[in-house]
């Protein structure tokens, strides 16, 4: 059966098309992130320490796979939803679901294909960063396996609502339609975040699907966030078997997918809460000094992080990616608050002069700061416990400048541009067209 489900995926025009769209789309965010690094290699020639700030993993990794996503979440479903979609819309699936007596079987087989031609679109991506490596460019295996492994995790999640959207609608543009929503749902929580007149939605933010995609992109291997998606992805699947269940009346197949939503949530808030994360950056850059961490983990009591601050302040989010995503790793029990959140409305033009502090507590002991500065918060704790602040010497992160010009960057144009995308185009071709295909 999966041979056949392959069959369905495989030899669509639509699905090398998405592909070679994919491909398009990554490559022209791979050609601006290129340029916009070369520019800024030019201006560090000569300086060690702002060579020290380029970084591979944001100036190349991250905005490449940023076109892996937005291909993910708008074209995608398009090819996902339909292995299953389709066998509904030519009122197929029910003689399929006979002969084979195995429902589970059924949608797994369709689930496994749609998630075969997924994977088409992380091709691309993996090419370019040959490419890169080709022309003298770093990278380091750990760091960028593990960008990867959360956009890998991000397209199983979109298949799997794409195939419970296949489940429970008529038709592949139905089931398509439901899925972008989703999709565009996880949008509109990312958009609370900068914006006040959305701060309603800011409750849900750990509900955003980017929150989850966050560490990984950052070279954080972080439990909770690889857990939240499959949970979401397993859930989505329970659902997809529901919705092919006909043989069912509508009360027992309601009450199934009550079922699994209340046993999703409960997954789902569980597996965010995991607060096991590991550091796999290069010379482990994403963390604190070693000897400050070390200190960290040696505190007695509860540590905890109050910080005044409102949700669309830029301090917030610089102190959440600078000190307290390094303070997490080194401390996954603390506790960050932000009481400014709990406000039932905006409070942008009501701050009082305790706005901007930052109250931090080792178990009975509190101190308070104004900075958002990471040695200053990190100073403010240990003296909060009572001792002083540890060697704050870290192994220096060389940097990687790069400038690509001339024959070099007329290659990546011409690979990214053309080559690339028509390779794509030329499979779907050969697997459509050719004697296999009849």
């Amino acid at each position: 059966m999966l041979t056949r489900e392959l069959a369905i995926v495989l030899r669509a025009r639509v699905t090398w098309l998405i592909a070679a769209l994919a491909a398009l789309l990554c490559g022209h965010s791979f050609v601006l992130a290129v340029d916009l690094y070369t520019a800024g290699s030019r201006s560090v020639a000569a300086s060690t320490l702002m060579a020290r700030e380029f970084d591979p993993l944001l100036g190349i990794v991250r905005p490449l796979l940023g076109g892996v996503y937005i291909a993910a979440s708008l074209l995608l479903p398009l090819l996902v939803a339909r292995p299953l979609a389709v066998e509904k819309e030519r009122k197929s699936l029910r003689v399929l679901l006979l002969q084979c007596a195995a429902p589970g079987r059924v949608v797994l087989s369709k689930f496994l294909a749609a998630l075969c031609g997924a994977s088409v679109l992380l091709l691309g991506p993996l090419v370019l960063l040959l490419v890169w490596s080709a022309a003298g460019g770093h990278l380091a295996l750990a760091e960028t396996t593990t960008a990867l492994l959360g956009h890998a995790l991000y397209l199983l999640l979109v298949t799997a609502l794409a195939t419970a959207a296949a489940a429970w609608t008529a038709t592949v543009a139905q089931a398509a339609v439901v899925t972008l929503l989703l999709v565009l749902f996880s949008w509109a929580v990312d958009a609370a975040e900068g914006f006040a007149a959305l701060a309603w939605l800011g409750r849900a933010a750990d509900w955003s699907v980017t929150t989850h995609l966050g560490a990984c992109e950052h070279g954080t291997l972080a439990a909770g966030d690889c857990l939240f998606l499959l949970v979401a992805s397993v859930a989505a699947l329970g659902a997809a078997l529901v919705g092919v269940r006909f043989d069912w009346p509508p009360r027992t197949r309601a009450l199934w997918l009550l079922m699994i939503a209340a046993a999703a949530l409960l997954g789902l808030r569980a597996a965010a809460r995991q607060p096991l994360a590991l550091d796999v950056t290069e010379l482990h850059r994403g963390s604190l000094p070693p000897a400050a961490v070390q200190a960290i983990t040696s505190l007695r009591g509860p540590v905890s992080v109050t910080v005044y601050l409102d949700r669309d302040d830029a301090r917030r989010r610089q102190m959440e990616l600078d000190v307290l995503a390094k303070l997490r790793l080194a401390r996954p029990d603390v506790e960050v608050l932000y009481p400014l959140d709990d406000a039932p409305h905006a409070t942008e033009s009501a701050h009082d002069e305790g706005y901007g502090r930052t109250i931090l507590r080792v178990g009975a002991s509190s101190r308070a700061t104004f900075s958002a500065s990471r040695k200053e918060l990190i100073t403010v704790l240990f003296e909060a416990a009572g001792r002083p602040l540890p060697d704050w010497s870290q192994p220096e992160y060389p940097g990687y400048p790069l400038i690509i010009e001339g024959r070099r960057r007329s290659v990546i144009l011409f690979l990214s541009y053309v080559l690339l995308p028509g390779l794509f185009m030329a499979a779907g071709w050969l697997l459509c067209h050719g004697p296999t295909s009849r």
